[in-house]
């Protein structure tokens, strides 16, 4: 991963106002695990409401955590007031969701001063820790600039 320089020296307070004003972070009970410059990292614990017939995590589960991971990951390189919205994002489905938990970890690949390029890559953890890539994602996430 690139070294960043956030342009917000309270990025990491910044981004965990940011992440829980996400109210369906909060449904789905997604915990922000890491943040540092350019890099986030959300923990999911499986729900019987958040599988689908078969006792996977959902798909759409899956692929909403990619992307609200990635708006996180773009959040710590944003400037003081301003904020950033999804503006698009593609995921892939590799392998069933299952296991006790997500791990989705978004990461900057290259920041913008519109549009800042992102990537996550999303794993099941079974119950014994062991980890397996489920899904991955790339997508862009907008710079809103603060009113003036």
């Amino acid at each position: 991963m690139a070294d960043f320089e956030p342009r917000n020296p309270n990025y990491k307070t910044f981004v965990e106002g940011y992440v829980s004003s996400q109210r369906y972070l909060d449904l789905i009970g997604a915990e922000l695990a890491r943040v540092e410059p350019g890099l986030a990292v959300y923990r999911i614990p499986y729900r019987e409401d958040l599988g689908q017939q078969d006792g996977f995590f959902h798909g759409g589960v899956v692929g909403s955590v990619a992307e609200g991971v990635m708006g996180a990951a773009a959040a710590t390189l944003v400037a003081e007031g301003a904020n950033v919205v999804g503006a698009e994002y593609k995921v892939n489905l590799l392998s069933p969701a299952s296991g006790v938990a997500l791990i989705a970890c978004g990461q900057v690949v290259k920041p913008g001063r519109r549009l800042i390029v992102c990537r996550t890559e999303v794993f099941s953890v079974d119950e014994r820790g062991a980890q397996t890539t489920c899904a991955i994602a790339q997508g862009a996430m907008a710079v809103i600039e603060p009113r003036s």
